[in-house]
């Protein structure tokens, strides 16, 4: 079931999601603010170039809400796991899911979710790039270097 096909499912479902994000937001963007204040997604307010430190208002956050509010937990994950992402998203709302075991069964959802972030992420700070705004460095570790520029200092 996670295999490359679910993954892209996944990725193209979320990345969707955040280009709505984006579009609703785009006066927040504007004033380089990049807060955003989607309904229904966790505590509502999250900082699209927040992808480094503590996960509280992060672009991580806002994808671990997703994954919940769209039901795409409850469809990759175990029973076992499932019950503990609640856990944390209940009791942590600052903090991410992600699975901590070593069994075949958490390693495959620690890859899924490890592509989705990452593809998810990436694709952010290329979408706001292209809009022009200046993050290069809050997604410097997750562009390819050769595709960017990196802007004057």
């Amino acid at each position: 079931m996670k295999n490359g096909i679910v993954t892209q499912e996944i990725g193209s479902k979320v990345m969707k999601i955040l280009d709505r994000i984006i579009a609703e937001n785009l006066e927040s963007l504007s004033q380089n603010d990049f807060k955003v204040r989607p309904r229904g997604y966790g505590y509502e307010k999250f900082y699209l170039n927040h992808v480094d430190g503590s996960f509280d208002m992060s672009l991580q956050s806002l994808i671990n809400f997703i994954l919940m509010e769209e039901g795409i937990y409850q469809k990759i994950l175990s029973e076992r796991q499932y019950t503990n992402c609640l856990d944390v998203l209940w009791n942590y709302p600052e903090a991410i899911y992600y699975p901590e075991g070593d069994s075949i069964e958490d390693l495959e959802v620690q890859d899924l979710l490890d592509t989705i972030y990452y593809k998810s992420i990436s694709y952010t700070g290329k979408k706001l790039i292209a809009m022009g705004f200046n993050v290069f460095h809050d997604f410097k570790d997750y562009l390819n270097d050769s595709d960017y520029l990196r802007p004057e200092k």
